[in-house]
């Protein structure tokens, strides 16, 4: 290198705000979670599940079988495979220091997932619901609602409502957030295992959409998936 002249080297993420939406980070603390569910679903429960499998999860199942894909292991391989292959795009870009991030990101689902809480009490516990959290596959389903449902609502339907728009701003981004809370919300109260209307639960949930939306567009997939978490062992617990 000549004197004088500059080493170009790849840009990175310098901050952790940027670094929680990298999908290397995603990745990593997706794999233990997806793995956890997996294989507590195997293990606790019969063949296919029933009884331990959250209903997103049952709902990206059926669909997929509709359409011909029977392989078990489809959805959390094409998650995993999804940030996994972002990951490999984007490697030049991948955070320095993923421990820290990772810390971060649980530290972050932790803060909103109080929140949350907090506020389904000033609600008047609208949207509670009762699990025995005492019994470990109950713990096993409230970590596949978590995984299922933002993949549904926030990575599915809210970013290929995105994709609708030719230019990003905050008139698309809030129609996005909007409209995959209104299906997040209402997709509790359909099918023959649907719950009983209650406009205050719907509500309830609309609202927990929208933020759920929020923290995914500005904060990761990562990040809301644990603040869903949270909130749904806390309420639980």
């Amino acid at each position: 290198m000549e004197l004088g002249e500059k080493k170009m080297l790849p840009w990175r993420y310098t901050s952790y705000l940027q670094a929680t939406r990298h999908p290397w980070p995603n990745f990593l603390f997706l794999l233990p979670l997806v793995a956890i569910y997996e294989m507590g679903v195997v293990l606790l429960g019969d063949s296919r599940g029933s009884g331990i499998r959250n209903g997103a999860d049952w709902w990206l199942r059926d669909f997929l079988q509709q359409q011909g894909v029977t392989f078990i292991w489809f959805v959390p391989l094409a998650l995993l495979f999804y940030f996994g292959f972002q990951s490999f795009l984007q490697w030049w870009s991948r955070p320095f220091e993923c421990a820290e991030t990772i810390g971060g990101i649980l530290l972050e689902g932790g803060i909103f997932g109080v929140s949350l809480w907090f506020f389904s009490q000033a609600w008047g516990n609208s949207g509670v619901f009762s699990v025995d959290t005492r019994a470990l596959p109950n713990w096993i389903t409230l970590l596949g609602a978590g995984i299922y449902e933002e993949t549904i609502f926030r990575l599915l339907a809210f970013q290929g409502l995105l994709l609708l728009f030719p230019r990003k701003g905050i008139a698309p981004v809030g129609f996005g957030v909007v409209a995959s809370a209104i299906f997040f919300a209402s997709a509790h109260h359909l099918g023959a295992s649907g719950e009983s209307w209650v406009t205050e639960v719907f509500v309830f949930r609309l609202l927990a959409g929208i933020f759920l939306g929020l923290i995914y567009y500005y904060r990761g997939f990562a990040i809301a998936i644990g603040s869903h978490v949270i909130y749904d062992l806390i309420v639980a617990g």
